[in-house]
């Protein structure tokens, strides 16, 4: 990002609805007075957040941005050339960790661990270095790595963010919010899968909702990118709720693809990158439902499905999902195995509970699932609605919150 912020957000029936004024879709029919008004200002930092989750440093900055969006005025950053890290560069992404997460810490390292080592890193040639020795200085001061990541509390404007490689040390920052941590505020979107959007920001790709085939006016952005694949609207890059297709941000073929056109392929044939997208883990699901799965490679040979240590059924083409008939009423443990054709293997487990009156939660139901991305909203109880995923400017929309119900 530039700095960008991690998708920010929750499912709004569970954060409140968002009454949004009557600006229109098209910024440039909006005063200068207005659009600073509607933008969220990071306390601490003084940072202004736009685009969801792009921080800009000054009303001077502010005022540019905003002048570039006048009338005249995975997809990568680009201001005339593309905005990313050299040779040398990418292989010494370094970072630290704050001791401030406290008891959350271990939870950041390891989601780090998964957007890095299992994320990024296994589909293009750059590297992310832990440098745990400054963790107690982990802070935009400490020169001794690239960038620093800390909590904040920004009172649900976002879940996270982070920056772009142009960013000055001093604002280059991956920003956790305590709703990150919680799947009812993230509508059960995994920690290291924020953590991987954001990363995409710090490696310098846009929200790929910003080109137009996404047709997301209520998303809009500024034309500063330059598209490196063919659009793909289940990236880890686009948001549910700006006509995104998929709701958990896992990464794609077309992620892999794209980050290896910026930055080269691995130079080994890295394993298969495998996660269960839905049910959730830990869900409660009906006794017949659908394992559905993101396996990423590019010489995928089959994925597995085990179910309490027997093998349940194998696939050998995408989509790569499972329907599970009749489970019995209890726990039960999931195990997906991808296998590459150079006999590499990567496994992923969640466990499930078969409730004895049907499912409730996360159960991998078409339905449920088309109501968390269309982003519906609910004034009943319980979670609806979309994923919220930067709560502090929607687009760049000035808003209000409501009461919870």
């Amino acid at each position: 990002m530039r700095t960008h912020a991690v998708l920010a957000g929750a499912a709004l029936g569970l954060l409140g609805c968002v009454d949004q004024p009557s600006l229109g879709s098209n910024r440039g029919d909006v005063t200068w007075e207005e659009f600073r008004a509607a933008v969220y200002q990071e306390a601490g930092t003084g940072m202004f957040i736009v685009d969801w989750d792009r921080p800009i440093r000054g009303e001077e900055a502010l005022f540019e941005f905003w002048s570039s969006l006048q009338p005249g005025a995975l997809t990568i950053y680009n201001n005339g050339t593309d905005v990313k890290w050299n040779a040398t560069q990418k292989k010494n992404l370094t970072y630290c960790v704050s001791d401030t997460f406290g008891t959350r810490k271990a939870a950041v390292v390891a989601a780090m661990v998964a957007a890095t080592e299992n994320g990024w890193e296994k589909m293009a040639d750059v590297d992310f270095k832990y440098v745990p020795a400054q963790d107690a200085n982990c802070t935009a001061t400490n020169t001794n790595v690239l960038f620093d990541i800390r909590p904040v509390n920004s009172n649900g404007q976002y879940l996270a963010r982070a920056f772009f490689p142009d960013n000055a040390r001093g604002d280059r920052n991956v920003l956790v919010d305590n709703t990150a941590f919680d799947p009812a505020q993230t509508g059960n979107i995994p920690l290291a899968n924020i953590m991987g959007h954001e990363l995409g920001h710090t490696l310098g790709f846009r929200h790929e909702h910003v080109r137009p085939e996404a047709n997301a006016a209520q998303c809009a952005e500024d034309n500063q990118f330059r598209g490196v694949t063919a659009y793909d609207s289940a990236s880890v890059m686009h948001y549910p709720q700006c006509n995104g297709t998929a709701s958990t941000l896992a990464f794609t073929q077309r992620d892999r693809e794209g980050v290896a056109v910026v930055y080269g392929a691995p130079v080994v044939n890295m394993p298969p990158m495998a996660q269960v997208t839905a049910p959730a883990n830990g869900a409660q699901v009906a006794p017949t439902f659908t394992v559905q799965t993101s396996i990423v490679d590019t010489d995928i040979d089959r994925v597995e499905l085990s179910i309490d240590g027997d093998l349940y059924d194998t696939s050998t083409s995408a989509p790569y999902s499972f329907q599970v008939m009749q489970l019995a009423t209890g726990p039960h443990t999931l195990v997906i195995a991808a296998f590459d054709g150079a006999g590499q293997t990567v496994t992923t487990t969640i466990n499930v509970t078969v409730a004895s009156g049907g499912g409730g939660g996360g159960g991998g139901d078409d339905d449920d699932r088309a109501d968390v991305i269309t982003g519906g909203c609910s004034t009943g109880g319980g979670a609806s609605g979309g994923l919220a995923l930067s709560l502090g400017l929607l687009g760049w929309f000035a808003r209000r919150r409501r009461a919870r119900a």
